[in-house]
């Protein structure tokens, strides 16, 4: 199941959700089969009753959308972490996916500056033996190390000491600010490393 951002035309007085096609060609990708790709309707009264009937074998946040621009989507978010929580379901979370997953643990977003439309190396946080990877950067909220929720541990950092990847302390969640379902130069190993999480998860 994978959660879509939202898209607003005020021509049409419409709210859309949506979803970048190149997902299901990535997802493919990083668990190396076929998947059965579920796309969440922003509704979160549902998410109980389709978690009950489609039995998910991962949860996907994906990206777009700063946290409180659309509430909608909000609220469908933490009921598909509420519905992970309580079944031990894995979460890959990416972008605004992470940033949600941050909220929801309690923690705090900031500002950044730089990290859009860019690609720039990341480095192994303290006390992790991780490779260093190169990964696309299109969001303009981050998370200091300092406000990092409690629960959450940091494994990537970029330069500017923000965090750009954390995992669970106890439960099968993976967080990451850069997309894999993009493009970018260093793409492929940080996709490979993103794949061996997702092989462990499940």
């Amino acid at each position: 199941m994978i959660s879509q951002r939202v898209d607003l035309l005020p021509q049409r007085g419409e709210r859309r959700d949506a979803l970048d096609q190149a997902w299901g060609v990535t997802l493919h990708e990083l668990l190396g089969r076929p998947v059965l790709m579920l796309p969440v309707p922003n509704r979160a009264q549902n998410v109980p009753a389709m978690v009950v009937a489609c039995r998910p074998s991962l949860i996907v946040l994906s990206g777009g959308n700063d946290i409180g621009s659309a509430p909608e989507r909000d609220a469908t978010e933490a009921a598909l972490l509420d519905s992970a929580q309580q079944s031990g379901v894995p979460v890959l979370a990416v972008c605004r996916g992470m940033q949600m997953v941050q909220h929801y643990l309690g923690g705090v977003l900031a500002p950044v500056a730089g990290h859009v439309r860019c690609e720039h190396p990341v480095r192994a946080a303290s006390g992790q033996v991780l490779p260093s990877l190169r990964v696309n950067s299109y969001h303009d909220w981050g998370i200091q190390q300092s406000g990092l929720a409690a629960g959450l541990r940091a494994l990537y950092l970029h330069e500017d000491g923000t965090v750009e990847a954390a995992v669970h302390a106890s439960r099968p969640w993976l967080g990451v600010m850069w997309h894999p379902e993009r493009a970018g130069a260093g793409m492929s190993q940080a996709n490979s490393w993103v794949a061996q999480w997702l092989k462990e998860a499940l």
